[in-house]
């Protein structure tokens, strides 16, 4: 009898230990957003990195959008903030559009590309302004979402 309970009682242990450790943890209720921008210059070869975050990538695709090249862009800053959601908002000096970005394994993916009306930005910066990204460039702001102007 009490070699019965025994086994029965290291029969439940065990399942239980194996159930905890076959799960897959989920975290949920994130907020990704990044307080203050991270502004970085690009260099000749339109390769931008920021060395708090370890990030860095190649602005070609992007200048390709906007129309820009490589010369006319080196040591240009390129200002760059994260949501709450995840999504990095994107922009430049000269640029007339911000980007919003998707981070995927080893890829920002292009999820909206937002049109900023009137010139081209001049002095562009990132706020947090919860649930909005604020983009301030001179005396002109604008609120943008995932799905571009507010």
């Amino acid at each position: 009898m009490t070699k019965n309970l025994i086994h029965i009682s290291m029969l439940v242990l065990l399942t239980l230990t194996l159930s905890a450790c076959g799960g897959q943890m989920v975290i949920q209720n994130v907020n990704f957003a990044h307080p203050f921008e991270m502004v970085m210059e690009a260099d000749a070869e339109a390769n931008v990195s920021d060395t708090r975050s370890g990030l860095t990538f190649s602005m070609d695709k992007i200048l390709e959008k906007e129309n820009i090249s490589r010369a006319d862009f080196a040591g240009t800053s390129v200002h760059m903030i994260r949501n709450q959601d995840g999504l990095y908002f994107l922009t430049a000096p000269g640029f007339r559009h911000v980007f919003i970005l998707e981070s995927g394994e080893g890829e920002l993916k292009e999820a909206e590309t937002v049109r900023i009306p009137g010139e081209r930005l001049q002095n562009p910066a990132f706020n947090q302004r919860a649930p909005f990204i604020q983009l301030v460039d001179g005396d002109r702001t604008f609120s943008l979402s995932a799905t571009g102007l507010n």
